[in-house]
C-alpha cells in the first residue's frame, strides 16, 4: 500500500504544480514538470502525454492524459504502471495552510505490474525509498512516527475503474492476473478510520474484498492497528477480525470461513476444483483464534473445522516455507466417510454387521481388482504430522468405532500410527504406509486383537463362510500404480489363531462320518474349537503348510495357496474323523478347496474315501469270519477261544494239551 501513497502524494504535487502554472505556464511544461515531479518521488521516469488540466470547479486539483511509469532497471516485462487517465482534486484551503486533503482521486483503466525478482526485490520499491532506508539505517535508534515516512493527509476518495493487475514471483514462478478490477480508497482521518474495497477477477472467478483499518496512519507505518478484513468468492466468504501490521507483516484474531463453493476460492487460485468425496469437504467451514508472525508459524488456535457432515475440534500450526509443514491435533465425534465407498458395489459387510449383497459382490469379485492409476501426487504438496481421536469413523462398507491415529506426512511418504482403531468387534494397531516417493507402495505392520472374522473378510475379501474371534499379525509390501498391481505383488507374512466358530458351506464330519462327498452347500457346517496357522506371502500369492483344525469329533491339517492377486483359490484340508468317542478308529479324507474367492468349491479325495470303504469291509469280513472259524472250532475240535486270545494261540494251546495227554498216555500213564 505503500507505494500507492507515495504515487498519491506525487500527484497532488502534480496537482499544485499544474494550478500553480495555470496562467504562466504551456501545458507541454507542465506535463514536463510534473513527470519531473513523479520521477523524484519515485525515481522512475514518467511519462504524461495528452494535456495536463488544472481545475477549480468542482474541485481543485488536476487531470492528466495517458500516464507511464517506468519498471525497475532489472524488469524486462514493461512498464510499472500505464492509465488512460489520472484525475486528483483537493481541498485549496486546507492546501494553503500546509495540510493535504484530497478530495478524489481517479486513475480510469490503469494497468499495473507488480513483481519480484530472483533475489526477493520488489519493484514497488522506489529507488527514493531505498536511499531513504539507508539513511535511517545509519541514524539513531528510537520510534519513527508515521509522519516520518509520509506526511499526513487525508483522501475523501480514490477511485479505479476499469484497472487490471499482473503479479509475478520470478522466484517461485508464480503469475497471477486480476481483470475487470474497480476499487475505492477513503482515508477521512490520516490518525483514524480508513477503508478500502476491491472487486475483481482472478483467473476468470469474481471476487469482492474489504478492508478496514482503524489507525491508517500507524498501520501505514508499519505498526499493528485493528483491522476487519473480508473476502467473498462465488458463495463462499472469508472473514477476520483483530489486529494486524505490514512491517514485518503480522495477524491475530478471530478468523470464520464459510466455503460451501469451494471450485469458486480454488479458481481464485488458480487452482482446478477438487473432485472429494462428501464427507472430505465438498462444503468447508473453519473458525477459530489465528495468529502469524513473520518467521513464524500460521496458527489456528480453538479451530473448528467442518467438513460437509463432519466436525473436528483442535489447534493447527502452518510453517509457510517451499513446500508447507503442517502440525495439528484434532478430535471429532462420529465421522461420516461414507462417500470414499464404492457406491455400495463391493457388498462388503460393515464391520458393526450387516447383510451382504451377494450379487454386486460377485459381480465386483468377477471383475477383479481396479487397475485404474492412483494418484498420490498430492502427497508432495505439503509436509505433516495430524494425529486424530474419534469416536467413530463410518467408512459406508466399513465402520470403525473408537479410532486414535497418528499421521506422519515426510516427503511424499505418509505413515498411520494406528494406537487403537476399534472395529470387527476387536481392536487394531499397528501401521499403515503409503509411500509416493518414485512411485507407490503400500505397506504395514499390523496386528488385531478378538476380530470377528465374518465381517471382516467380507468387507476385504468377500468370503462370508467363516465365524469366529481370531488374533491376526501380519507384515505386507506391495508395489504398483493400482490396487491390482499392488495385490499382484504382496509379499510378507503373518500369523492367525480362531477361538470357537464354524465353518458354512462345508460338513467335514458328515462327510467322513458318512464317507459322502456331497456334505457341502446350504445350510452345511463344521463347528470347531479352534484354527492356528502362518502363511507368507510372495508375488501375491499367500502360502500355508501348518494348518491346525481342530473340532469336536475331528481335527484337520491344511496346506495351500490362496490367490491375492487373482482371487483364487488351490487349498488341501486333511481333517481326521473320530469314529468312536475313544479315538480308536479314525477315518482320514483330504479335501481340496479350489476356484475363485465368490465361488469355491469343495472337492473329496473320492479314491481316498473308496480304499477306506473298502478297508472296513475288509475288516468286517474278517470279524465275521474269524467268528464262523471260532464256532467251527469249537464244535469240530472243541477249542474255546479265550477273550483276548487270538485262533491260532487257541488252536496250538489246544493242540499242546493233546500232545501232553498222549505221551501220558504213551508212558502208560493217565491225566
Amino acid at each position: 500500500m505503500r507505494w500507492i501513497i507515495r504515487l498519491v502524494v506525487a500527484f497532488v504535487g502534480v496537482a499544485v504544480l499544474g494550478v500553480a502554472g495555470l496562467f504562466v505556464l504551456p501545458g507541454d511544461r507542465i506535463a514536463r514538470l510534473a513527470s519531473e515531479q513523479i520521477t523524484k518521488a519515485t525515481g522512475r521516469s514518467v511519462s504524461l502525454s495528452g494535456d495536463v488540466r488544472p481545475s477549480f470547479f468542482p474541485r481543485f486539483g488536476v487531470s492528466t492524459g495517458h500516464v507511464e511509469i517506468a519498471n525497475a532497471d532489472w524488469s524486462d516485462a514493461g512498464p510499472m504502471l500505464v492509465a488512460d487517465r489520472l484525475s486528483i482534486g483537493l481541498d485549496l484551503r486546507a492546501l494553503v495552510s500546509g495540510q493535504i486533503k484530497i478530495g478524489q482521486v481517479e486513475a480510469i483503466a490503469p494497468r499495473i505490474l507488480l513483481e519480484k525478482n530472483a533475489s526477493g526485490q520488489g519493484n514497488w520499491e522506489f529507488a527514493s525509498a531505498v536511499a531513504a532506508n539507508k539513511i535511517s539505517a545509519t541514524a539513531p535508534a528510537g520510534p519513527t512516527p508515521a509522519s516520518a515516512a509520509v506526511k499526513p493527509f487525508s483522501i475523501e476518495r480514490a477511485v479505479i475503474t476499469q484497472g487490471s493487475l499482473i503479479y509475478i514471483d520470478r522466484k517461485s514462478g508464480i503469475r497471477t492476473e486480476m481483470t475487470d478490477v474497480t476499487a475505492d480508497l477513503r482515508v477521512p482521518d490520516f490518525t483514524g478510520p480508513a477503508s478500502f474495497d476491491l472487486s475483481a477477477r482472478a483467473h476468470g472467478q469474481p471476487f469482492k474484498a474489504k478492508l478496514g483499518v482503524s489507525g491508517f496512519g500507524a498501520f501505514l507505518a508499519g505498526g499493528v492497528s485493528p483491522v476487519a478484513l473480508s473476502l467473498t468468492a462465488g458463495g463462499s466468504d472469508i472473514v477476520f477480525d483483530g489486529r494486524a501490521g505490514l512491517s514485518p507483516v503480522a495477524a491475530s484474531g478471530a478468523m470464520k470461513a464459510e466455503l460451501p463453493d469451494l471450485a469458486a476460492v480454488t479458481r481464485l487460485a488458480g487452482q482446478p476444483a477438487p473432485d472429494l468425496p462428501k464427507g472430505l469437504g465438498q462444503s468447508i467451514g473453519v473458525s477459530g483464534k489465528v495468529t502469524y508472525a513473520a518467521d513464524g508459524p500460521l496458527t489456528l488456535r480453538d479451530g473448528i473445522i467442518r467438513l460437509d457432515q463432519n466436525r473436528l475440534m483442535g489447534n493447527a500450526d502452518l510453517f509457510l516455507a517451499e513446500v508447507p509443514r503442517l502440525n495439528g491435533q484434532f478430535t471429532a465425534g462420529a465421522l461420516d466417510l461414507s462417500g470414499l465407498g464404492d457406491g455400495g458395489t463391493s457388498g462388503a459387510k460393515a464391520a458393526s454387521g450387516g447383510a451382504v449383497d451377494r450379487a454386486g459382490s460377485t459381480a465386483a469379485q468377477t471383475a477383479g481388482w481396479s487397475k485404474a492409476t492412483i494418484d498420490v501426487s498430492g502427497l508432495s504438496a505439503v509436509n505433516a504430522e495430524i494425529s486424530l481421536v474419534a469416536d467413530g469413523v463410518d467408512f459406508g462398507s466399513v465402520k470403525l468405532g473408537k479410532t486414535r491415529v497418528l499421521a506422519t506426512l515426510d516427503r511424499s511418504r505418509v505413515v498411520f500410527d494406528l494406537r487403537e482403531v476399534q472395529a470387527y468387534q476387536g481392536v487394531f494397531s499397528g501401521q499403515f504406509i503409503v509411500n509416493g516417493r518414485g512411485g507407490l507402495s503400500v505397506g504395514g505392520d499390523l496386528k488385531a486383537a478378538n476380530v470377528a472374522m465374518n465381517p471382516l473378510l467380507s468387507a476385504f475379501a468377500d468370503y462370508d463362510r467363516l465365524r469366529g474371534l481370531a488374533n491376526l499379525q501380519v507384515k505386507f509390501l506391495g508395489v504398483g500404480n493400482s490396487m491390482n498391481a499392488i495385490m499382484n505383488s504382496l509379499s510378507g507374512s503373518g500369523a492367525f489363531q480362531i477361538g470357537k466358530g464354524e465353518l458354512r458351506g462345508l460338513d467335514l464330519a458328515g462327510m467322513l462320518r458318512n464317507l459322502d462327498a456331497s456334505y457341502e452347500g446350504e445350510g452345511a457346517k463344521t463347528v470347531f474349537d479352534r484354527i492356528t496357522a502362518t502363511f507368507t506371502m510372495d508375488k501375491g500369492v499367500l502360502s500355508n503348510d501348518d494348518l491346525d483344525f481342530a473340532a469336536p469329533v475331528l481335527t484337520a491339517s491344511g496346506a495351500g495357496q490362496v490367490g491375492l492377486g487373482d482371487r483364487t483359490l488351490n487349498y488341501r484340508v486333511t481333517p481326521v474323523a473320530l469314529v468312536k468317542s475313544d479315538g480308536s478308529a479314525r477315518i482320514t479324507v483330504p479335501v481340496l478347496i479350489t476356484g475363485t474367492w465368490a465361488k469355491p468349491r469343495f472337492k473329496a479325495d473320492l479314491k481316498s474315501i473308496a480304499d477306506q470303504k473298502l478297508e472296513v469291509e475288509r475288516k468286517k469280513i474278517e470279524a465275521q469270519a474269524r467268528v464262523k472259524l471260532e464256532q467251527k472250532l469249537q464244535q469240530e475240535l472243541g477249542v474255546t477261544v479265550e477273550e483276548g486270545q487270538s485262533v491260532k494261540d487257541a488252536v496250538k494251546q489246544k493242540l499242546e494239551e493233546e500232545a501232553v495227554k498222549g505221551l501220558l498216555n504213551l508212558f502208560g500213564k493217565k491225566n
